[in-house]
């Protein structure tokens, strides 16, 4: 899917109009997979500096540790996203995030899209629609580069 948008030159004050292309799902399905991959390799780090090194990581769990590891999933995203535009899976599959004008999302757009990788089953949110809720909710799209 192409969709236009309005970028404003701000040497000549005149708007132009430029293309963005969509990302498609199956696209997004492998930004998924290969972020998976790098936030596994990262919580295994995490891990084995925090239990191998330190030892601090209790052996029945805590609710302390899931959360922990919810801020690494949350930050992965979130910090690429906001120093580069793309996490891993992007800079891989070609594409980036972008607001609903093609620029690149403010820090409150991004904490908020990232935030909403947390809900529960927004991962197979875009089964049932043309984005997934972190996309809609946050007004924010994939697209490809």
């Amino acid at each position: 899917m192409t969709v236009l948008y309005v970028s404003q030159n701000v040497d000549t004050d005149l708007k132009t109009y430029d293309r963005m292309k969509i990302a498609d799902k199956g696209t997004r399905f492998g930004n998924h997979f290969i972020d998976n991959i790098a936030v596994i390799v990262l919580v295994m780090l995490n891990a084995f500096l925090l239990d191998g090194l330190l030892h601090v990581i209790p052996e029945d769990g805590s609710l302390w540790l899931a959360l922990y590891f919810f801020v690494l999933y949350f930050g992965y995203h979130f910090l690429f996203e906001y120093f580069c535009g793309r996490t891993i899976g992007k800079f891989i599959t070609k594409t980036k995030v972008v607001d609903l004008n093609g620029d690149k999302p403010n820090i409150k757009t991004l904490f908020i899209r990232n935030i909403c990788r947390l809900i529960p089953f927004d991962n197979v949110s875009f089964l049932f629609g043309e984005t997934g809720w972190h996309d809609s909710i946050s007004e924010t799209q994939v697209i490809s580069i």
